[in-house]
């Protein structure tokens, strides 16, 4: 059997390099790696305007005629994926072996120079035109080489040797080139104008991390006639709070800075709210550097699916820092806020974005200011999804791109999950990825939650100082009764015109608001009728399934006269028509318009009746619902549709939880009970409890947080029913108290009087 070798075009260089480096500052990018990859203090990248050439200059190893022939001249070598490690202990960032071909996109022409500790000077030279030659293969196209009895020095350009002498006396440090390489590209494709370097710098400021910028020096210099620039990018220490996460493979260590706040403007009697009397909200929390957070990844994500658990140790261990700056402080909402520096603005746009490090280089384009990629991770469409303010009572206030700045830091070695695009730009969007993505959320909405706690309760605070409610209610009385006088006194009815004009235009807004709360309510019982509706899909199924069998069955039993067959299916008809009358009953009370007027009940009597709906419902779940408050006689004003809500949404989440775990009897208890300044509703259930990755079980009242996981570990609850009752039993000035959520719930719900 003739057996036939592979060939390969010398035009494969073409694609493999101009064409595959399609972006200038790329094919640049790529050398300066190789640079740092070579342990090199220093890359000093010099456009020689006058003969058309650049330049790229580095202080590293060198390379060895082996290095030339064996690696820089070998097409897709591994030999930086096998050793990763510089000596200098540095993890090399190339390993594809297609980075030399950079130089093609860059010129025509290259000239090397190189010099390491074991031989003589290298002069290595290609002219990749030779490449595009028609029917040549690769192997037909030789390069230059040959040894110099010189020194790698010599062949500096005379402005760089100046410019480097400038540079030791100005950082005060040592520039050694007895070793390096020289790289000359001429015939350049590209026209470098002033506007193009200049675009060029920006884009490399990002290249490597402040951390960095010591160790590896990177300048840029045009013609003899500029001076040399050192390119390095500034972090603001003008923020108003920083998060740094640090991921060790089972655990996320968090900190978090808060410097929002002036201290010595917040009253001392803040600190005596009962808001601020845990941790991390307490006086003595405020006036720490950091805060520090120690997180489960169950608890982060909340969830504990082991199959999740594992992809997020398969992404490996990575740090991520993010700061905040808001932009502006309104006048409404200025909480003991410190002045904010007038160019945060400028500084963001240039700076701004959330940046990917791979092993101390920028993985473009993410974070990237005007790419499609400056918001990778969704940050500005997640908040006008939600737009609330900071102190909005119900949260769910989210941070903006346009506000933050931020650097994930992974590395080849640790996160090889992480998979880089083959065109060297970007990374492939798989499922590690997409869950890094999640986490980062997660990591931000740790700092986002404690802004809004704090705003929103300052809020509230502020609130009570200047009486705006007091001020708020005095006028909706005075406009009400100004309204109702019947002035008849030609004489001052043109001096009251006006006072009347403004009394009904606040009757007005009072009755546009009470418009509104009946729409919300009307909102909140739709939404649980689709919640109950859910929880009871597959009774619904089974029913649907044996609607027309029964009918038969029912027909053969008479037609035998089989009279325990006859009762049989009376009490199956009777339970289903039960359930299904309980159901329609819950969906047609819900949303009738008398449920949502406020209106003085009996409390025990109210909580009788919407049992009484449900029971058929319960029944069918096989659930024993036990209430008990020995006839109290309680009563307020209240929308029934409230209540139905809270007791509804609570019995869906025990019945879901029955469902997840087997009990030998499943049960729900409520009572009532009177307290001095009003009164509390107990509710209890023996079903499965909240998860263990709830770090804070009060997270389950936040909006769009569910407890509810598929067995495939993906979160498929809703995260409404619980923020229903929540932000119910805060309209009535209520409180939750969670009693217990291990193995079972309970809970107790104050209301005032």
């Amino acid at each position: 059997m003739e057996k036939l070798k592979y060939k390969i075009s010398s035009r494969a260089t073409i694609l493999l390099g101009r064409e595959s480096v399609s972006k200038v500052e790329s094919a640049i990018i790529e050398l300066i790696k190789n640079s740092y990859d070579a342990d090199a203090d220093i890359c000093f990248v010099y456009f020689d305007t006058k003969d058309n050439c650049l330049y790229l200059i580095d202080n590293g190893i060198g390379m060895t005629k082996k290095v030339i022939e064996d690696y820089w001249m070998t097409i897709g070598t591994d030999n930086k994926k096998k050793e990763y490690v510089s000596p200098r202990g540095r993890i090399k960032s190339g390993e594809k072996g297609i980075g030399r071909f950079a130089l093609d996109r860059l010129g025509s022409i290259c000239e090397l120079y190189s010099k390491n500790n074991e031989e003589d000077l290298i002069r290595w030279k290609t002219n990749w035109n030779k490449f595009e030659e028609s029917g040549k293969m690769l192997d037909d196209i030789n390069a230059e080489f040959e040894f110099l009895p010189s020194k790698l020095i010599s062949f500096l350009p005379r402005k760089v040797k100046e410019s480097i002498d400038k540079l030791r006396i100005n950082k005060n440090i040592k520039l050694n080139f007895e070793k390096g390489t020289i790289i000359k590209i001429l015939d350049l494709r590209d026209d470098w104008t002033e506007n193009k370097i200049l675009s060029l710098k920006k884009s490399l400021e990002f290249l490597i991390p402040p951390m960095e910028q010591d160790s590896f020096i990177l300048c840029i210099q045009r013609g003899d006639e500029s001076e040399y620039q050192v390119v390095e990018n500034s972090f603001s220490e003008g923020y108003d709070y920083k998060i740094e996460s640090e991921f060790d493979g089972e655990y996320f260590n968090i900190n978090l800075f808060r410097k929002e706040f002036d201290l010595d403007r917040i009253p001392e009697d803040i600190f005596l709210t009962k808001a601020f009397s845990k941790f991390p909200y307490r006086k003595e929390d405020f006036y720490k550097s950091n805060l520090f957070f120690k997180y489960k990844i169950s608890e982060l994500l909340n969830n504990n699916s082991e199959d999740i658990i594992n992809e997020v140790k398969k992404i490996g261990k990575f740090k991520f820092k993010f700061t905040f700056m808001k932009l502006s402080i309104s006048k409404k909402e200025e909480y003991f806020y410190k002045e904010i520096g007038k160019n945060r603005k400028n500084w963001l746009e240039e700076y701004g974005g959330i940046k990917i490090y791979r092993d101390n280089f920028w993985v473009r384009p993410y974070g990237e200011s005007g790419s499609n990629a400056f918001d990778w991770l969704g940050l500005e469409s997640r908040n006008n999804a939600n737009p609330v303010a900071v102190s909005d009572e119900r949260g769910g206030w989210t941070v903006r791109n346009a506000q933050g700045q931020g650097s994930v830091f992974i590395s080849r070695v640790k996160n090889n999950a992480i998979l880089d695009k083959s065109s060297r730009e970007g990374i492939i969007e798989n499922s590690s990825f997409n869950l890094l993505k999640e986490i980062l959320i997660k990591l931000i909405s740790i700092l986002e939650k404690d802004r809004a706690y704090i705003a929103k309760n300052f809020k509230i605070y502020n609130n009570k100082i200047n009486e705006k409610e007091i001020v708020k209610n005095r006028s909706i009385k005075l406009a009400k009764s100004i309204s109702e006088r019947n002035i008849k006194d030609e004489n001052i009815v043109s001096e009251a015109r006006d006072l009347v004009d403004l009394a009904n235009t606040i009757k007005y807004l009072e009755e546009d608001k009470e418009e509104l709360i009946s729409e919300l309510k009307l909102m909140r019982a739709l939404a649980t009728n689709g919640l109950i509706t859910t929880s009871v899909v597959h009774d619904l199924k089974t029913i649907n399934d044996i609607l027309v069998l029964r009918v038969a069955g029912f027909k053969s039993a008479i037609e035998k006269g089989n009279k325990l067959l006859i009762d049989r299916n009376i009490d199956d008809l009777l339970e289903t028509d039960n359930f299904m009358k309980s159901w329609i009953s819950v969906i047609i009370n819900q949303v009738k318009i008398d449920k949502r007027k406020r209106l003085k009940k009996n409390i025990y009597n109210t909580i009788i009746e919407i049992i009484d709906i449900i029971k058929p419902i319960l029944k069918k779940k096989q659930i024993n619902l036990n209430f008990n408050n020995d006839e109290l006689q309680v009563e307020k004003r209240i929308f029934v549709s409230d209540f139905e809500s809270i007791l509804y949404n609570l019995i869906i989440n025990s019945m879901e939880s029955f469902e997840r775990k087997s009990r030998k009897s499943r049960e729900i208890s409520i009572s009532i009970t009177n307290q001095e300044n009003g009164f509390c509703i107990f509710y209890s259930d023996n079903g499965y409890g909240l998860e263990d990755n709830f770090k804070d079980p009060y997270e389950i009242f936040e909006y769009g947080v569910s407890s509810k996981i598929s067995r495939d570990g993906d979160n498929i609850g809703t995260g409404l029913g619980m923020y229903i009752i929540s932000s119910t039993v805060r309209e009535y000035d209520g409180e939750i108290k969670i009693i217990d959520f291990k193995d079972k719930f309970s809970l107790n719900i104050f209301f005032p009087n």
